[in-house]
């Protein structure tokens, strides 16, 4: 399941992904996602961009962007409820953390896309939340 035009890095990461088991899966989806809550996608590939200065040209990605503020705590919300998750870096998903950082801008947004179809199509998502749906709004930005 993958994205039309998407880089080599983008497959290899998303396939590295849906090798996991669910509950490393959701883990280190939960790092990723906590990024992009955190702005930490954005061009400049800066931790923390609202520290530079007004004439810096940064494009910022996050859940703000497709209109939801709050899909990454609610989906947080859920997986530690309903999974009993415990937020400790396994060494299994540990190696892809680097992976993912070293992606460029555009290639991150994508496997965002990617990771909302992989739980989409996992039935890890609460019934409220249409994977596909988030995944075209991020496709859309």
């Amino acid at each position: 399941m993958y994205l039309k035009n998407t880089s080599d890095e983008v497959k290899k990461i998303t396939e590295k992904i849906n090798e996991l088991d669910n509950e490393n899966k959701l883990k280190f989806i939960s790092y990723i996602l906590n990024l992009w809550d955190n702005d930490q996608i954005n061009s400049l590939d800066v931790t923390n961009p609202s520290l530079l200065d007004d004439s810096s040209c940064i494009d910022i990605f996050n859940p703000s962007n497709i209109g939801c503020c709050y899909l990454v705590d609610k989906l947080k919300e859920y997986w530690d409820h309903i999974y009993k998750l415990y937020h400790l870096y396994q060494e299994e998903y540990k190696r892809m953390i680097p992976l993912f950082e070293k992606l460029s801008f555009k290639e991150k947004i994508d496997v965002l896309a990617e990771i909302f179809l992989i739980l989409e199509h996992d039935k890890l998502l609460p019934d409220n939340v249409d994977g596909y749906e988030i995944a075209r709004m991020i496709i859309k930005y």
